[in-house]
């Protein structure tokens, strides 16, 4: 009777352990509160991201958890309203250019209706046309035109795809600046003068016109290019307007109308003076006087450039140019302390300090101090045993060899 009664009772149990695990297993169950749980789970997100993180927040700990709580909507919740949002915002918060790239493409095709999908196209293109222009900023040895054309390859799907996007301004600009990117000038130009008129009442006019101008100054068709950064300077864009009468000061520059030039650096000073452009042009403003041989004005503005504004980044090649007028002008004891003195700083870059060694030098040659241009030769083949990496410099003559026939010479004397 007994064991009847166990046997009865397992049975009764397994029974409802049965039940229990088929309601658990039901098809439909999971499902029942699925929006809702997404609902919720966007709101968790929300809450554990306010304020929101960065990509460099230092609490490197909620970045993480921002991160998987984002992650577990879109993969928990496919089908809800929030998985392209969260989707895309951890786009914005990447370990790596690749996950994010993975992330915008995995938007872009399973959510090509999300109000994000333009945006994911255009992060890829812009991203592609950045990292174009790094590479030839950078001179690199691969070509970059692969970047430059899938960047217009995508920025041209954001305008076909996606009508009507905001982007559509950013995307047709952008390809016109890869064009540029590539050396095409005479496409970049046709791009732009075709959305110039397009939008004429849009923000970006500005950049338009700008752009416009640095097209044509890199074509070397100097007036035109005053023509549009004028027009810029002329708006009054607080952005651009600085920038655009600094380029017109070196675009008379590189006409040679050097009067033209100062006057127009004096303008950006003037108009500007709390701007990059207004430092910068306290430096640039030798350039024209030193070539109308006017040293003397040339020297004050650089010595007064390098005094006040010593962490510009023109200061190291303004030492060196200093150091060069200071010669041109006939003030040998102020060149040679020059040069030597930037020969002799180690932060400067070697093959700079090599060069203001050498010509220590060949002042002292030229003057004919044999004694003393035979001591800095010396102190270059000490100072620096290690050739400059141009093949054609001068340098590369000063040898052992060379030294001694000097002091020979100098002994016959």
């Amino acid at each position: 009777m007994k064991k009847f009664i166990i046997i009865e009772i397992c049975v009764v149990v397994a029974l409802v352990i049965g039940i229990w695990i088929g309601r658990l297993t039901s098809p439909f169950n999971d499902y029942t509160h699925y929006y809702k749980n997404a609902d919720n789970a966007w709101i968790k997100v929300q809450e554990i991201n306010n304020p929101p993180v960065t990509i460099d927040d230092p609490d490197k700990k909620r970045l993480e958890k921002v991160r998987a709580a984002y992650r577990a909507v879109f993969d928990n919740y496919p089908d809800s309203h929030w998985a392209d949002d969260a989707l895309y915002q951890l786009a914005l918060l990447p370990r790596s250019d690749e996950e994010a790239f993975t992330l915008y493409r995995r938007l872009i095709r399973d959510y090509p209706d999300s109000e994000f999908a333009d945006d994911s196209v255009y992060a890829i293109a812009f991203a592609s046309y950045e990292i174009g222009e790094e590479m030839r900023k950078k001179g690199t040895l691969e070509s970059v035109d692969a970047f430059y054309d899938r960047a217009i390859s995508l920025f041209t799907e954001l305008i076909t795809i996606y009508p009507g996007s905001v982007l559509d301004a950013e995307a047709q600009y952008n390809i016109a600046m890869c064009y540029k990117g590539k050396g095409n000038l005479d496409a970049a130009l046709t791009q732009l003068d075709n959305i110039r008129l397009e939008y004429r009442d849009n923000q970006i006019l500005h950049r338009i016109i700008f752009a416009t101008g640095e097209v044509y100054y890199e074509k070397q068709d100097y007036e035109n290019a005053r023509i549009e950064f004028t027009n810029v300077v002329d708006f009054g864009d607080p952005n651009y307007a600085p920038f655009a009468s600094y380029y017109i000061a070196q675009a008379y520059f590189a006409e040679r109308k050097y009067e033209d030039a100062i006057q127009a650096c004096q303008k950006v000073i003037e108009l500007y003076p709390d701007t990059q452009y207004a430092e910068d042009a306290h430096f640039y403003i030798a350039r024209p006087y030193e070539k109308l041989e006017r040293y003397d004005e040339a020297i004050t503005h650089l010595e007064d450039a390098i005094a006040t504004f010593p962490d510009n980044v023109s200061i190291v090649a303004a030492k060196y140019y200093l150091a060069q007028i200071y010669q041109l002008n006939k003030d040998t004891d102020r060149a040679i302390t020059t040069f030597q003195t930037f020969a002799d700083d180690p932060m400067h870059v070697y093959d700079h300090r090599l060069s203001a060694q050498y010509e220590v030098a060949e002042i002292y040659k030229e003057m004919g101090d044999m004694e003393q241009a035979i001591e800095a030769y010396e102190k270059l083949l000490k100072d620096f045993p290690d050739p400059h990496q141009r093949a054609d410099h001068p340098s590369r003559q000063i040898t052992e060899n060379y030294v001694q026939t000097l002091k020979a010479e100098y002994l016959r004397e």
